[in-house]
């Protein structure tokens, strides 16, 4: 993390780094081991059928329909199961990284949300698409400025676009911190699979607290500056 004085509230500021988020993110990692572990297997053991979704099915003229069928079931699969789980896990991520006990139940939080999980994703898919159709650079760009976006559902009590604002503006100045962070991922990802299948599971839990760490650093940092900047009460949507 990079320590910065602040002489009008005279307090030291601590802003986050790549290096930074993933050292206490391995803290994270290592007290809430394996719960959050057992988070990121159950979200695993959720997504399996979305695997045999992505297949290479014969695409003969007679399975054409079925398999459109079925790739259709697929994603709503993936909308309005997978990604409710995938939000709960988030959400257990950012307690463990503010030092609070996470509570394995807390997986099934995202349902509690579920209209809100559910039209987000939707529009983060929607504006990211449209941003890879201008070549890759802006989908990348849109894909970091997004990212915090489920942390936010989570977190605030926010609708889809307000969550989409919010999060464009909480990301402000960091897009190469993000940009970093996601390139160190890979790294991580490669590194576990080294390791085989345990090093995979220790690198996504990394990975996962790396970024809670990330969100809850410009939560505190950032979070009134880019209320206004959205034109939002903080207050109204503190949890």
């Amino acid at each position: 993390m990079r320590v910065d004085y602040c002489k009008e509230n005279l307090i030291l500021k601590v802003f986050p780094t790549v290096g930074g988020c993933f050292e206490e993110g391995w803290s994270v990692l290592k007290k809430h081991f394996l719960i959050l572990l057992l988070a990121i297997i159950v979200s695993g053991v959720i997504d399996i059928p979305m695997g045999f979704n992505q297949m290479g099915w014969d695409d003969s003229d007679s399975f054409k329909i079925g398999l459109a069928s079925f790739k259709f079931l697929g994603f709503i699969y993936y909308l309005l199961v997978v990604t409710p789980f995938s939000y709960g896990v988030d959400w257990m991520f950012l307690k463990a990284s503010r030092k609070k006990e996470p509570q394995f139940e807390e997986i099934l939080n995202g349902f509690k949300k579920f209209l809100f999980v559910i039209l987000s994703h939707l529009l983060v898919i929607g504006i990211v698409g449209v941003g890879f159709l201008f070549l890759i650079i802006p989908g990348i760009y849109l894909v970091c400025k997004l990212i915090f976006v489920p942390f936010l559902i989570m977190d605030k009590k926010v609708d889809p676009i307000q969550a989409v604002k919010l999060s464009f503006y909480l990301s402000k100045g960091y897009f190469w911190t993000i940009f970093g962070m996601g390139i160190l991922s890979f790294l991580v990802i490669i590194l576990g699979l080294i390791c085989l299948f345990v090093g995979v599971l220790v690198s996504i839990v990394w990975i996962h607290s790396a970024f809670a760490v990330l969100y809850k650093a410009l939560d505190d940092l950032h979070f009134e500056e880019a209320c206004e900047l959205a034109g939002i009460s903080p207050e109204s949507i503190r949890n």
